[in-house]
């Protein structure tokens, strides 16, 4: 069961994502709107974040990976589809084991893999949006990145 509740319009959640880098590019996952994406999704009920990034490779990748840091933690709020979102995401650095797939399978869903230079994302729709901007930057330290939206009244 993933960590994750609605209420309404709201959907809050606990996700993990593997940023799997390597010579300066991530690699990533495209869908068919042209957006990228990272391997990753919901942690389970009982579930470390670190041991769902590991699971999330498997299942999407169909190969094994170990974690070696967390970088980056985030709280992100955010629309799609008429749905708004408010998650807790860690982002770790994840050394895959084994050869790298062409394509991501999740369930039915089957989408291309590449990897993309990480001076490069500023120029691409990435999900998450923050990645950006702070991957490029990113100094080896754990980072808080708060993408809160504006109430309005």
């Amino acid at each position: 069961m993933d960590f994750r509740t609605r209420i309404d319009n709201q959907i809050f959640g606990v996700r993990a994502s593997a940023l799997i880098i390597k010579d300066g590019k991530i690699f990533l996952t495209k869908d068919y709107k042209g957006r990228y994406y990272t391997i990753g999704g919901a942690i389970a009920v009982n579930e470390a974040a670190s041991d769902a990034a590991v699971r999330e490779v498997r299942e999407e990748l169909g190969i094994d990976s170990r974690v070696n840091q967390l970088a980056f933690v985030v709280e992100n709020q955010f629309t799609q589809e008429g749905i708004d979102f408010h998650n807790i995401e860690f982002h770790f650095i994840v050394e895959p084991i084994g050869e790298m797939p062409e394509e991501m399978i999740e369930g039915k869903l089957k989408q291309p893999c590449k990897w993309i230079d990480v001076d490069n994302l500023v120029n691409l729709d990435v999900v998450p949006a923050f990645l950006s901007q702070e991957l490029p930057i990113w100094n080896g330290q754990v980072k808080h990145i708060m993408n809160m939206k504006e109430k309005t009244t």
